[in-house]
């Protein structure tokens, strides 16, 4: 008799640890799941975003041109122009500083990294990104987020000096 039970207890410890390898195999699909679908949705938000800002920027032409100026020339405006183009650029910063903190917290796929990695680094390696880092106004962006952008502008500015001195 002790025997059967023994052998009954061994059989429901069998189905009881296979029970639970397949409740970890579900749990992980359910988690993958939902983390292709959290990021998903937050690429919806964040493309619904990008048309939010373009139209916002190309609604006049007066805008379009001040914004255009101060990414790469914001000393040829004028203060009023410079204050204007500065708010303008700065939510455009705040949209790539979005997009790199997503992609840092791992909400971004990086199919969809890639696809606006080149926008960020772009829009930090502009001048009008340069006259930012030397406001005051810096301060209001996360710091992980500056030092990627000054990292990377040094990196870059490095690549130049060394292409000028081959050359």
């Amino acid at each position: 008799m002790k025997e059967i039970l023994e052998e009954y207890a061994l059989i429901a410890e069998i189905i009881s640890a296979l029970a639970v390898i397949i409740s970890l195999i579900f749990v992980g699909l359910q988690i993958r799941s939902n983390t292709k679908a959290t990021q998903a949705s937050t690429f919806h938000e964040i493309a619904a975003l990008d048309i939010h800002i373009l139209l916002s920027l190309g609604s006049s032409k007066e805008s379009s041109r001040i914004i255009s100026t101060f990414r790469v020339n914001p000393d040829a405006l004028t203060e009023e122009e410079h204050n204007h183009g500065f708010h303008l650029f700065a939510a455009e910063i705040r949209h790539v500083e979005n997009l790199f903190l997503q992609n840092e917290n791992k909400m971004l796929s990086k199919k969809n990294w890639e696809s606006r990695k080149s926008l960020v680094d772009g829009m930090l390696l502009t001048p009008g990104f340069g006259a930012l880092l030397e406001s005051p106004n810096k301060q209001f962006f996360d710091g992980y987020f500056i030092q990627y952008a000054e990292s990377l502008r040094k990196k870059h500015l490095k690549k130049d000096d060394d292409f000028e001195n081959k050359n």
